[in-house]
């Protein structure tokens, strides 16, 4: 092709990405080809070649839509088309073309500033998009036609699910460069993905960042050393800016469960306060005192909201607490958070927050709670001298009024439960219902476990920007590998299974090993 006498800048091509992402400010998520389809530029504007049947205009947008969508190979970008008529048609195409026409296009009538300003353009609709807080392509993913014999659905499960996984994996990992920020300059050696590849390197692995860049270095040759990490980590101005990078992406990953129809019925939460244990100077930065537990009484402290249904254990919100921080505030910021994007059926929590100021700020939530009493003498009297079953109404600890339920467990121990929630005391299975109810609880402890020994990497430091950005990129991971979970049953089912489809440490292996593109 012969250059372009036109002069297209750079400005004029971001001015335009902006005009056109203005017509989807009400928007939270778009598809790619309703995008291009809206966009207007000179680049894009051309004579049709003689050679190919096809207009100019609808090829640069196949370009760019192969860019961003990440799809690596031409056949597998004809065979999307096909499978896509609507989206093929928004690009300008009613007929899809082969493999050779695009390559052909590419390699041998783009010219190399014209390939280079397409680079720029995808670039700059990414990062804008982020502006915007518009999601691209958040897609979830049809139900795959069953087959009609069971041979062949076992014959083709484990390589639909390894094609499914991968699909969702590289929509995921490529979000991941243009929301997190690593303090990188341009001048930096490293970019952002061969940093990120080796975070997902030592939380697979489940190392530290001296040893994980050794190992990582033996599967890849460019990557960066510990110290360079640790000082780009080190680098943060504050804990909100940790905190507000990590929340954006949590936003993401909401607005995709949404559009899978998840949690549109009311559900049961949790909340609780899970400790991070610290054996450096007490008066470090964020750290808080604790009852004796292996050979210290101090830890870094985070607080968790999170949903506690069987196919959905979202973290909502994990927030950092200090020595200074007010339980009642932290528990008013969680419940507002949560109470903004679900309806919450029941709440449960543990016995820490067993405190007439605690069950205060439930009860304005108008939420129905249930949490195992504490042993202070009163509740121990009312042990000794009442039998079970036995539900209490009105108790009162100080200004706060509840009920208190007494049963017996499995060994035949008494226990009491704080709640607002009515139980009938002649109710032959309100043991057993109690129980069972406040047994969803420990999903949380299980999302806390599954962040510890799968997604999250190890580290002695003692600097507190290290240690909240390894606690927020394991929540993270979790809650891509809930939603990932959730798509890719959806797609091959058609249905939320019970159990995860996809193991969390092949999960984060395919991220570690996946080409994001574009």
């Amino acid at each position: 092709m012969q250059p372009d006498k036109r002069i297209i800048s750079r400005e004029n091509i971001e001015l335009e990405i902006y005009k056109t992402f203005e017509q989807y400010i009400e928007s939270k998520n778009i598809t790619i080809a309703d995008f291009l389809n809206k966009l207007e530029l000179d680049l894009l504007k051309g004579v049709s070649y003689r050679k190919i049947k096809f207009s100019y205009e609808s090829l640069m947008k196949l370009v760019l839509f192969q860019k961003l969508k990440g799809i690596k190979f031409h056949t597998k970008l004809t065979k999307y088309l096909n499978r896509h008529p609507t989206e093929k048609f928004k690009l300008g195409f009613k007929k899809t073309p082969d493999r050779r026409t695009i390559g052909f296009f590419l390699h041998h009538i783009l010219d190399k500033e014209t390939k280079e300003l397409l680079n720029f353009t995808a670039k700059k609709i990414e990062e804008i998009s982020e502006k915007f807080d518009i999601i691209l392509d958040m897609q979830i993913p049809q139900p795959e036609k069953k087959e009609t014999k069971i041979t062949d659905i076992n014959r083709n499960f484990y390589y639909k699910k390894q094609q499914k996984t991968t699909e969702v994996s590289r929509m995921f990992k490529k979000r991941f460069s243009s929301v997190i920020d690593l303090n990188i300059h341009r001048n930096a050696i490293y970019t952002k993905n061969e940093f990120i590849n080796l975070i997902l390197h030592m939380c697979f692995t489940q190392d530290f960042a001296e040893n994980g860049s050794k190992t990582s270095k033996l599967q890849r040759s460019k990557t960066p050393d510990a110290d360079t990490f640790l000082y780009h980590l080190k680098n943060y101005k504050n804990i909100g800016q940790i905190q507000r990078m990590y929340q954006s992406y949590f936003e993401m990953i909401w607005e995709s469960a949404k559009k899978a129809n998840m949690f549109r019925k009311p559900v049961d939460v949790a909340i609780d306060f899970t400790d991070w244990f610290f054996y450096g100077d007490k008066n470090a930065p964020m750290v808080v005192e604790k009852k004796p537990e292996r050979g210290t009484t101090h830890c870094y402290r985070f607080a968790t909201i999170s949903i506690v249904e069987p196919k959905q254990r979202f973290t909502l919100l994990a927030i950092p607490v200090g020595p200074l921080a007010n339980k009642e505030t932290i528990i008013r910021t969680l419940l507002n958070y949560a109470s903004h994007r679900v309806k919450i059926k029941r709440l449960y929590a543990d016995r820490g927050f067993f405190d007439s100021n605690s069950i205060e700020i439930f009860k304005r939530y108008q939420i129905k709670f249930l949490m195992p009493c504490s042993a202070n003498s009163r509740i121990k009297r009312v042990l000794e001298v009442m039998s079970a079953p036995k539900v209490i109404t009105n108790y009162v600890m100080k200004t706060s009024r509840f009920n208190v339920v007494l049963v017996e467990d499995e060994y035949g121990i008494k226990r009491a439960f704080a709640t607002n929630i009515d139980f009938d005391e002649n109710d032959v299975g309100l043991s057993k219902r109690l129980f069972y109810l406040y047994s969803k609880r420990w999903g949380i402890e299980t999302g806390y476990r599954v962040k510890k020994h799968s997604f999250r990497a190890k580290t002695t430091s003692k600097n507190y920007f290290i240690r909240l950005f390894y606690f927020l990129f394991s929540a993270l991971l979790y809650n891509l590998w809930i939603l990932a979970s959730i798509i890719i049953s959806l797609a091959l089912f058609g249905f939320v299974k019970d159990v995860r489809i996809v193991k969390s440490k092949f999960f984060v292996s395919v991220l570690l090993t996946i080409d994001p593109g574009g």
